[in-house]
């Protein structure tokens, strides 16, 4: 799928931004394979990547509007402008913040994990936020980063404290 990306996918858009994402997302299950098998938990997580990464990938496009046009790639930032293409990356964004808590609810991980997402989830939606309505493309890629720096410190932070 890897492949496909980079040859073919990349330049059509939300398939490619849907492909990208799925091959991000499928990370996890070797993880929970080795770990004892797939299970609510992983698929969750992985369902939390692939929301997370096809939001960010829409964002991305958004930020990189000039250079797809000049590739003659269809991105959703060429074909529907690139205010389109930040309240699309909205949505996505939102989606995955929503079921963060689940793994908390549902009994899967504890506090710790819960501490994790209470701090980490207000910066990801502001960072969201802040990239959908950031007013240039500077300013939307200054945040496209913030937003994965946060997502990486969240997964640091989780796992450090999970094996201390």
């Amino acid at each position: 799928m890897a492949l496909l990306y980079n040859v073919r996918l990349k330049e059509l858009g939300f398939a490619g931004n849907l492909a990208f994402a799925f091959c991000v997302s499928t990370t996890v299950v070797p993880g929970g394979l080795a770990a004892g098998g797939i299970n609510g938990l992983v698929l969750l997580i992985a369902a939390l990547a692939l929301l997370f990464d096809l939001g960010e990938e829409i964002a991305s496009d958004a930020m990189d509007l000039e250079s797809d046009r000049v590739r003659s790639w269809w991105s959703i930032a060429v074909r529907a402008g690139r205010p389109t293409a930040l309240r699309l990356s909205g949505v996505a964004l939102p989606l995955f913040v929503a079921p963060t808590f689940l793994p908390y609810l549902s009994g899967w991980l504890g506090p710790e994990y819960l501490l994790c997402a209470a701090v980490a989830v207000p910066v990801m939606a502001y960072m969201a936020a802040r990239i959908v309505r950031s007013a240039t493309i500077a300013e939307g890629r200054v945040f496209v980063r913030r937003l994965y720096l946060a997502w990486g410190l969240f997964v640091v932070v989780f796992v450090g404290s999970s094996l201390l």
